[in-house]
């Protein structure tokens, strides 16, 4: 088994991922960056259903009413045991519908490995996965990228056959840490927080939530300068404690003397 994480003081030990098929098990990352991003994204999607709920749209505010945020709930199967950063879902439905996955919690290679796991054993009716990759290792960048997986069907032999499918891949910071592509927009359709086959007229119900790249990129920046503000506090209070340390081992001699 391999024990994956960069930083194991930030980890969170009840938050994992576990892939048996190649006895990897990887913990967490409770970092600023992670947790900012994370709750960013959770933020814009709960203020924008808000808006749409007051909409004059009574199809669309009625579904969105349904929309609730599961957080980062554990899902686990025969294949394995996964804590995504984000979830949503229906009121109607059965299975998570719309799930985010930031990179700075797992190595990137595992993001389409989990985008496999949530759509393929939902049998399909979980549909979207978000997967956002931050470059976070000082050598290699700081590049930051989002991309969307489907589930999708295809017929191979008389058979359907369900697959998953990245349907969307952009680039939101460059290697250099400036903006890249602001005016390009994650859209997550109303209509992913649900599925056919457990909310019936689902077709019908129109409207989007969108991210802009400006925004996710505003977000890791948030994420980065709260990160080194704490470790920069952290490194105050060793010095501190160790200032205090000397200054009481002092006053301790000359109580003895």
């Amino acid at each position: 088994m391999k024990a994956t994480n960069p930083d194991a003081s930030e980890a969170r030990p009840d938050t994992y991922d576990y892939f048996p098929n190649v006895a990897k098990f990887v913990l967490r990352m409770a970092g600023d960056l992670h947790e900012t991003v994370s709750r960013g994204c959770e933020a814009q999607v709960a203020v924008q259903l808000s808006d749409i709920q007051r909409s004059n749209d009574q199809v669309a505010a009625d579904f969105a009413r349904g929309i609730f945020s599961k957080g980062s709930v554990k899902v686990k199967n025969k294949d394995g045991s996964h804590d995504p950063d984000g979830s949503w879902m229906h009121d109607d439905a059965t299975e998570l519908d719309v799930i985010l996955e930031v990179s700075h919690s797992q190595e990137r290679q595992d993001l389409p490995f989990l985008a496999d796991f949530y759509i393929l054993s939902s049998n399909g009716l979980t549909q979207m996965v978000i997967g956002l990759d931050l470059e976070y290792r000082k050598n290699k960048g700081k590049e930051a990228r989002v991309i969307v997986w489907r589930p999708k069907q295809t017929k191979k032999k008389g058979k359907t056959i369900l697959e998953t499918k990245k349907t969307f891949e952009g680039i939101f910071r460059n290697a250099d840490g400036s903006l890249a592509n602001g005016k390009r927009i994650l859209r997550i359709w109303l209509k992913d927080f649900g599925n056919k086959l457990d909310c019936p007229g689902i077709q019908k119900v129109q409207g989007a939530i969108t991210i802009s790249f400006a925004q996710l990129y505003e977000m890791v920046r948030r994420g980065e300068a709260s990160d080194q503000k704490r470790k920069r506090r952290r490194g105050s209070d060793e010095v501190l404690a160790g200032r205090n340390k000397e200054l009481f081992g002092v006053a301790e001699e000359e109580v003895e003397k």
